[in-house]
């Protein structure tokens, strides 16, 4: 039903855009429609303008009913959004902060204090964080984290071959 509407209203404004030329230009009315022929050669060339020079245009089968006429220039409601800008303001968007957990690596200088080769060929690391919530940790647990530990041999081998003890 729209688009029929709408194919009607397309060929009016086809219509509106054509009745100014006059009957004495056939060359023009070569690729019009044959109801613009008809209404142009039939009107009267002293008046292009008035609408009762153009009995077609009243006879049209758009303006046969009153609720099918067009609405005036001045109702047709013009927006300013795209169907595309609407479809995406519905869809959430993209956080500015990514709530991917981050991690973040570090240079071998933040390394090379906590880790010591020994002589026996392992090696110790002093414990990160001793003061991380010192006032939650017993005394046991703080003593635990100032004494150094072996590092286990799986990790000791990839970081020699790393190169992250001096």
């Amino acid at each position: 039903m729209r688009r029929c509407f709408f194919t009607g209203l397309r060929s009016v404004g086809g219509l509106q855009s054509n009745q100014f030329l006059s009957a004495s230009t056939p060359r023009r009315l070569l690729h019009a429609p044959p109801l613009i022929r008809r209404t142009l050669s039939s009107a009267p060339s002293r008046n292009p303008m008035s609408l009762s020079s153009f009995p077609p245009f009243a006879a049209s089968p758009l303006f046969r009913y009153p609720t099918m006429a067009p609405p005036a220039v001045s109702l047709v409601q013009v927006r300013g959004v795209s169907s595309r800008d609407r479809r995406s303001k519905r869809t959430p968007t993209t956080p500015v902060v990514s709530k991917v957990k981050k991690t973040k690596t570090k240079f071998y200088s933040s390394y090379k204090q906590r880790f010591r080769v020994m002589n026996d060929g392992s090696i110790r690391r002093w414990k990160e964080g001793k003061r991380h919530n010192a006032h939650l940790k017993s005394k046991k647990s703080k003593r635990r984290l100032r004494k150094p530990a072996i590092v286990p041999p799986a990790y000791a081998k990839v970081m020699k071959k790393l190169g992250f003890c001096a």
